[in-house]
């Protein structure tokens, strides 16, 4: 309760703060409302003219606050909810829970990046450096008619650096009391009309619990190119590489020391965790003329993951070792052609087509009482046509969207078991099949522009989520079958604004998502499965974003509320019960003071409300919790930027994860110091 009370003084403060000074900073106005958006149309777009409550984070805000991975930056949202570890976490938007990694389309560059395996992988969001960002755009819920499938909880869009026409070098460093350290080195050059990018990080990260370390290289290589005054052309190369290691989850009888790495057995290894991934982005745009743009991307994305998990299993009153190992290749290759024709006084439609072929070899290796392999050959194909039309007439926009995706599916798996001691099999099973699926996606939208600053708007949009090649295959009773599983299907109705008001930006929405045939997955002994479309689930809710700008101060907000309610499912005892790991209510308040022209504090909070650990609503919940930071950034010179900053500044306890039984825990970080420094030449 006590923390409620300082979240709403928060509120109240800042509040009575912005009416006291409603004329003071009238000359801000506008300032956020000219802040461009890429992600909802593809092409620049004003705020103003968004229908959505979006969250830009630039590159100055992520130099301010000295957040040191996407993630991390992430963690500010209040509509974003970031679960799991902090290297290699779950991002989720609208309470998708569980189902995140499949219904929130993480972007690079406006490439997809999710893996095409949605249950036994993450999408890797940390492979790009903060340092090499220049802003990430989220857009919570919605983008089916631009990304199609997977997009319920929305899109984040993790926009580069490279290819901008940079000159100059810079140099960068980090040292945290965890023993991490961080170096990062930069250069780019423009010769006539070619511009050069290149850039090199180096990150040997040491978290909170024994055990917790990974080491990373990042490098990246870009150019663009000015063809003629309206072409431009630009080619990006990146490869990143990571080895990690995790500490095991702690029972509750194991917390009075947070930081151990949980091995208790002879047999227990931390987690390991190794990725590889090389990308090729290629873009081309040609303003034709003033009334007809085009857009262009190529890609090449190549993701190896091995996961390794070694540890002791009491089988009879008998410690045993079983081990587990998994590699993935997930390889993505794609172009993207837009083109934007203006018509009539405000109008304009933006043709679409988008080719993606996401293949995947995942093979893994079960060893306990038995030896069990598992060989999967996944491959999607996708062929995707969209028109979004945008109609002005005096202060009112309507827009409307179509997209229709059409899917191919080949699909191996094979599973053996065999004798550790003799190998000779005792059951294999493998199954070949190729399939098809149609899906379709609508929008319509009515955007009313009531002043210079103020506009309302409301939206709805249906949707859907495409079933992954391997889930369109069950395994029961030791053999794999055909199923006929279909998409799911999400209808969204949205309403919000943004204006100033009392001296600050303030934009809002209240939405309802109801989804139907959610794919539900029973699990039988004998590692025997089963996927259906049963589920049906409704989630609501509140985001609102504020900023007030008083001279030398600037306050931001954000609250979002979350409400889920399983309506129908398979198992008959969950169906009233809240999603799984979706906190109802989360805030953040964060104050800039620039105490002169030299420093500047940053006061950040952030509160998350307690969330079941399961669809059952048994077993305790994860705590809620309140983390406080700051950070100092001094500027001696112009080109030397020197920083410090606590996380955690009270040392609240709360904890990445909690297993669905409640008995297993992953402590999070308590409070840490930090320094820095970035000389740019």
């Amino acid at each position: 309760m006590n923390k409620k009370i300082l979240i709403a003084s928060l509120i109240l403060s800042s509040l009575s703060y912005g009416v006291e000074d409603f004329f003071y900073e009238e000359s801000e106005k506008g300032v956020k409302l000219k802040e461009s958006v890429i992600s909802t149309t593809g092409f620049e777009t004003s705020q103003r003219n968004i229908a959505n409550t979006v969250t830009v984070i630039t590159a100055k805000d992520i130099e301010d606050n000295n957040y040191q991975s996407v993630s991390e930056a992430l963690k500010d949202v209040p509509s974003v909810n970031v679960i799991g570890d902090p290297k290699n976490p779950i991002i989720d938007m609208r309470g998708q829970g569980a189902k995140a990694n499949a219904n929130v389309q993480i972007l690079i560059d406006g490439v997809g990046a999710n893996l095409l395996d949605t249950s036994h992988a993450k999408t890797p969001i940390n492979t790009v450096p903060i340092e090499n960002i220049e802003k990430i755009e989220i857009i919570p819920g919605g983008g089916a008619i631009l990304y199609g499938n997977g997009t319920r909880g929305g899109i984040i869009n993790i926009i580069t650096k490279s290819g901008a026409n940079y000159n100059g070098a810079s140099i960068s460093s980090e040292l945290n009391s965890f023993g991490g350290k961080k170096g990062e080195v930069s250069y780019g050059t423009t010769v006539k009309d070619l511009g050069i990018n290149l850039n090199y990080t180096k990150n040997d990260y040491k978290g909170f619990r024994d055990g917790d370390e990974s080491n990373s290289e990042f490098f990246e290589s870009g150019f663009k190119y000015k063809l003629t005054e309206n072409q431009n052309i630009s080619l990006k190369y990146s490869r990143y590489e990571d080895k990690a290691t995790s500490p095991r989850a702690l029972k509750k009888s194991q917390l009075d020391n947070p930081e151990s790495n949980g091995l208790f057995t002879k047999y227990d290894k931390l987690l390991e965790n190794n990725v590889v991934k090389n990308e090729v982005n290629g873009r081309y745009d040609y303003k034709i003329n003033e009334k007809v743009s085009l857009d262009l991307i190529a890609f090449y994305q190549e993701t190896e993951i091995e996961d390794t998990n070694d540890y002791g299993v009491d089988f009879a009153g008998k410690l045993i070792a079983k081990t587990n190992n998994m590699n993935f290749t997930d390889k993505k290759i794609g172009f993207k052609p837009k083109l934007k024709v203006s018509y009539g006084d405000e109008n304009n439609v933006i043709l679409g087509y988008d080719y993606i072929n996401n293949s995947l070899t995942r093979n893994s290796v079960m060893n306990m009482m038995s030896s069990e392999l598992y060989k999967n050959d996944l491959t999607k194909e996708t062929h995707s046509i969209f028109v979004l039309n945008t109609n002005k007439l005096n202060k009112f926009e309507f827009t409307q969207g179509i997209r229709y995706e059409y899917a191919d599916y080949d699909i191996k798996r094979g599973y053996t078991k065999s004798s550790l001691s003799t190998g000779q099999i005792s059951s294999k099973t493998n199954i070949a099949k190729n399939s098809s699926m149609e899906n379709m996606a609508y929008e319509v939208i009515g955007n009313y522009l009531y002043s210079d600053t103020g506009n309302v708007y409301i939206k709805a949009e249906k949707g859907f989520t495409s079933p992954a090649p391997a889930q369109l295959v069950d395994k029961i009773d030791g053999a794999y079958i055909e199923n006929d599983l279909e998409s799911e299907t999400y209808l969204t109705y949205e309403t919000g604004f943004k204006d100033y008001f009392l001296g600050s930006f303030i934009s809002g929405a209240i939405y309802l998502t109801e989804t139907k045939d959610e794919i539900t997955t029973d699990n039988f002994t004998g590692m025997n499965f089963k996927n259906y479309n049963i589920g049906k689930t409704q989630r609501y809710g509140l985001e609102l974003n504020a900023e007030q700008y008083f001279g030398k101060l600037t306050i931001k907000e954000g609250y979002a509320l979350i409400k889920t309610d399983i309506l129908k499912d398979s198992d008959k005892s969950i169906e009233g019960n809240e999603i799984a790991n979706v906190p109802n209510n989360r805030f953040n308040i964060a104050f800039d003071y620039e105490l002169n022209s030299k420093i500047n504090l940053i006061l950040d909070t952030i509160y998350s409300s307690s969330y079941y650990l399961n669809n059952k609503n048994e077993g305790g919940k994860q705590n809620e919790n309140v983390v406080t930071n700051l950070t100092v950034n001094y500027n001696p010179i112009q080109t030397l930027r020197v920083y410090a900053g606590i996380n955690n500044i009270f040392n609240e306890k709360y904890y990445d994860s909690i297993s669905a039984d409640g008995n297993e825990f992953n402590p999070a970080a308590e409070r840490s110091l930090y320094t820095g420094f970035k000389y740019n030449f």
